[in-house]
């Protein structure tokens, strides 16, 4: 595996805001890959780049042949600007593709995009982000921004995965929430899993992984 910091550009409110970020790509292979950017958790929880359920799902994808760049939101660790409570994160996501689709070895008509709690929600919040992938995947995402999100009128493929023992998202309530989209998203609940995941992280890799190859590959 091949990896490679990288810093971008994206909107701020008063001018642009320069982002940080990490692309892996597998290594002795020059592609075209498929490709995936991971959004992280709420920052105002200790949620980063580096969170381990962003770390265990973006090396599992790159082993298996994709492309992926995980990248902190504005405010967080080095990236300039501030939290906005997911008003502006949007705008990061849409910058974080672009930099992905124009990666060296990255085929640019097999992008994918993953997010996790907040980042599910940043992702389900944005209607430009969702023109912009073939596949989302969403990991543990909070049952309010499943149940507004303007992706209900989507035809992609979107996967959701969540914990049964998720006292956070309201887990429970995804079922009958998911009734409500034009194209109904595959959804699994994994028993014993909470918000965290910790110790769970080998039961969600490999469903993502699924999912993605067979939407993007």
């Amino acid at each position: 595996m091949r990896q490679s910091a990288v810093s971008f550009k994206t909107k701020g409110t008063n001018g642009d805001l320069t982002l940080e970020g990490v692309v892996a790509q597998p290594e002795g292979n020059p592609g075209p890959f498929p490709a995936v950017a991971m959004c992280h958790p709420h920052p105002l929880f200790g949620g980063s780049m580096d969170n381990n359920v962003v770390l265990a799902v973006t090396l599992a994808l790159t082993e298996q042949g994709f492309a992926t760049l995980r990248f902190n939101f504005r405010g967080v660790g080095n990236s300039e600007g501030e939290h906005t409570k997911g008003e502006m994160e949007g705008e990061d996501v849409l910058s974080a593709l672009e930099v992905l689709k124009a990666w060296p070895g990255v085929d640019g008509n097999r992008l994918g995009l993953a997010g996790y709690s907040f980042g599910s929600s940043v992702v389900l919040g944005s209607a430009p982000v969702h023109k912009k992938v073939k596949a989302m995947a969403l990991i543990s995402p909070p049952l309010r921004a499943v149940e507004s999100t303007p992706l209900k009128k989507g035809k992609g493929p979107v996967f959701i995965i969540s914990g049964d023992k998720d006292k956070l998202v309201q887990s429970d309530g995804l079922g009958p929430a998911l009734d409500g989209f034009k194209n109904r998203p595959e959804c699994q609940i994994v028993e014993g899993a909470d918000h965290h995941w910790g110790g769970y992280e080998g039961q969600l890799t490999p469903q993502i992984c699924r999912f993605f190859a067979q939407q993007l590959k």
